[in-house]
């Protein structure tokens, strides 16, 4: 089955190739997807950290769902693709003693995302 992932600044949409209907189609992943009718499943691209050394994150929708976009909570974060390879990181907060950098929330965003599609969608990691 093949896939597709349009991983935005605000929001993030996954889509499959359907090949009875030859058509592609948007997936909505429960808890995750914002569902809105009569926009598609969009998973804001939010991610929340509950605790950095265990990689306990919240993604998604459920980072609204549970009322943790507070912007000025370092543990929220938001336009994070934006910090992804750029050399300037600008101001990232320290949680539990680990430094936290964008390539990391964004590997944790994509983990938590897209390991729920069936069959998952394999994510690799950069060295």
């Amino acid at each position: 089955m093949s896939y597709a992932i349009d991983f935005g600044t605000s929001n993030t949409v996954v889509a499959r190739w359907n090949s009875v209907t030859e058509q592609p189609e948007i997936i909505t992943l429960p808890g995750l997807s914002l569902r809105s009718a009569p926009n598609p499943g969009l998973i804001p691209s939010l991610l929340y950290v509950e605790e950095a050394v265990k990689e306990q994150v919240w993604v998604g929708q459920q980072v609204c769902d549970r009322g943790l976009d507070i912007q000025s909570d370092p543990r929220f974060f938001r336009s994070f693709k934006r910090g992804i390879g750029s050399t300037v990181q600008g101001f990232l907060p320290e949680l539990e003693g680990q430094t936290i950098s964008f390539e990391q929330v964004g590997t944790w965003f994509c983990n938590r995302s897209f390991s729920r599609c069936k069959p998952p969608i394999l994510i690799f990691k950069t060295l």
